[in-house]
């Protein structure tokens, strides 16, 4: 079989109305369920399950050769074709502009905190960045664009990169410690209930070093919740007058003034200090100003195991101190210290609070454990599985790295540090959000409309720009539209998000519409002209024989 007969069997084959018909449909299948899929898990997941996907593209592909089969079929040309001829060399040119776009487009998003330049585009694809800062060494790792979980089989420097969730959710664990310490040391960490009428809210507070993502305070409205070692209860629960507490970290002891004999002194200033001598060594201490002693050169010792706490400070707003199984607080200036039993609640004496404990331990280490989940959108936002979290094996023990949460670990000497970021493009000017403005529907905090005042900063000076829905910001081949917005950590201040595109097959694509739309105007008119006629099989082809 010579190369004529096969192209002519590629011709009928790809040419023919029925494979056109089924690689439609298809195509249409796959929109639709795209479309179902970027509704309810988001634009990201059905890009990975569909749009971007070696199938979808390869269904375009075969599109785009029915198209330029169909035409070839038709040779050599003639008139009544003529508008057919127009419109499929709109589809071809759309296709064209499609390709050029996918392979030299950029489509990401711009974040902008508020009067803070930045010249960073975010992109779609995820990476894995490793930096060893004493060893001048850095390794980029393209993570793989997939909705499932993948198993990477990586390594750099000694370190294995095992499994990667592009969405995940986080789960309390409960996990052994890793190093080793004396069996005197505990360092607890306890997960609590709060609760009343109107809300609850689970917490987890934590003394283990091991735990650098759960804190030994927080606040909660207008509560401040402190945790602090059990033996320190002790001294909660005496009535001296001073109402200060020693307390010295490395022994696990607290003392009183009372106890110790050391009388309260007055500066000049009125300011009340106490004098004490521990181990040899002489501290003072002034408890209306701060925990830590000052030495004899009247700097601060923050390094020293002694400090001194002073009940009176946290007297006049709601400040709970929790003991892991105790907790004390102050009602109109007295102190109680009331002791939780397991599944038994304790009254609070704020908004009729109760508190429940759900964990303890003293050696186990809390941990927020990833786990893969399928996204879910909801009012246009991600609700859930909006994480990417990576598990890696550093001396043969596992850790997490998310997006969220870069991992920073001392490894022999050297810090180590891993991050999961998105694939950045870097602009040459700069943008600054001086100000964002939102308007909300009348009665509610639902916005109707949000719109961003920028300075763009490039060689030739500086530019004031207003962007807002159906009015983007055009510069240096550069398109950017008013995407989103985002708290920052003052709440009434907010930031920006603007969407950022280049589309270099856009002339393509608006020449090939315009070719669709006269090339249908042209076979209307040309069929309309002619009058009714036999309609030609593309089984049989128009050219001529031979």
């Amino acid at each position: 079989m010579n190369f004529n007969d096969l192209w002519n069997k590629a011709e009928k084959f790809f040419g023919n109305l029925k494979f056109a018909v089924f690689i439609i449909s298809i195509f249409a299948l796959f929109m639709i369920v795209g479309t179902f899929l970027e509704s309810y898990y988001g634009t990201d997941y059905a890009n990975r399950m569909i749009y971007k996907t070696i199938p979808f593209m390869g269904i375009q592909f075969f599109m785009f050769i029915s198209i330029i089969m169909a035409l070839f079929l038709r040779l050599p040309a003639k008139k009544y074709f003529y508008g057919f001829y127009t419109i499929h060399l709109g589809l071809i040119l759309m296709a064209c502009g499609s390709f050029i776009t996918w392979f030299a487009g950029v489509d990401g998003h711009i974040t902008l905190d508020p009067n803070t330049p930045t010249r960073k585009i975010e992109l779609g694809e995820d990476q894995l960045q490793v930096s060893l800062p004493l060893k001048g060494k850095m390794a980029i790792l393209n993570l793989p664009f997939t909705p499932f979980k993948k198993e990477l089989g990586e390594s750099y420097q000694g370190i294995k990169f095992k499994t990667f969730y592009p969405y995940s959710e986080n789960k309390l664990e409960w996990l052994k410690e890793k190093n080793t310490y004396p069996p005197e040391v505990k360092f607890p960490s306890t997960q609590y209930l709060i609760y009343n009428d109107n809300i609850d809210q689970e917490f987890v507070l934590s003394l283990h070093p091991e735990a650098p993502n759960f804190q030994s305070s927080m606040t909660m409205g207008l509560l401040n919740l402190h945790y602090l070692p059990e033996k320190l209860s002790e001294c909660f629960n005496r009535t001296d007058p001073s109402k200060l507490i020693f307390w010295n970290s490395v022994t696990q002891k607290c003392s009183t003034p009372e106890e110790r004999k050391a009388p309260l002194n007055k500066t000049t200033e009125g300011k009340t200090f106490v004098v004490i001598q521990e181990q040899g060594t002489i501290y003072s201490f002034f408890p209306d100003l701060s925990p830590w002693p000052i030495g004899k050169d009247k700097e601060i010792i923050s390094n020293s195991p002694l400090r001194i706490f002073n009940k009176k400070l946290f007297e006049k707003k709601p400040h709970l101190f929790l003991f892991g199984k105790k907790v004390a607080y102050s009602v109109e200036g007295e102190w109680e210290l009331v002791p939780i039993h397991k599944n038994k609640p304790i009254n609070l004496p704020w908004m009729g609070f109760e508190l429940k404990i759900l964990h303890h331990t003293l050696s186990k280490v809390p941990a927020h454990v990833p786990y893969y989940t399928t996204p879910i959108q909801k009012n246009g936002k991600v609700i859930k599985g909006n994480q990417k979290a990576i598990l890696a094996e550093i001396q043969g023990h596992d850790y997490w790295v998310t997006d969220k949460r870069p991992l920073n670990l001392l490894v022999d000497g050297e810090n180590v540090k891993i991050h999961v970021v998105k694939k950045s493009l870097t602009l040459p000017f700069e943008f600054s959000l001086k100000r964002f403005k939102m308007d909300t529907n009348p009665g509610t905090n639902d916005p109707a409309s949000y719109e961003s005042f920028v300075r763009l900063f490039h060689n030739s000076g500086t530019e004031n720009h207003h962007i807002y829905m159906n009015n983007p910001l055009k510069y240096d081949g550069f398109t950017f539209y008013q995407a989103s917005y985002f708290k920052t950590g003052n709440q009434n201040i907010y930031g920006s998000v603007l969407s950022a595109n280049v589309d270099p097959g856009r002339p393509f694509k608006y020449l090939g519409a315009l070719f669709l739309v006269l090339g249908s105007l042209w076979h209307y008119y040309i069929r309309r002209k002619k009058g009714p006629q036999k309609p030609q099989s593309m089984h049989q082809p128009a050219r001529a024989s031979s």
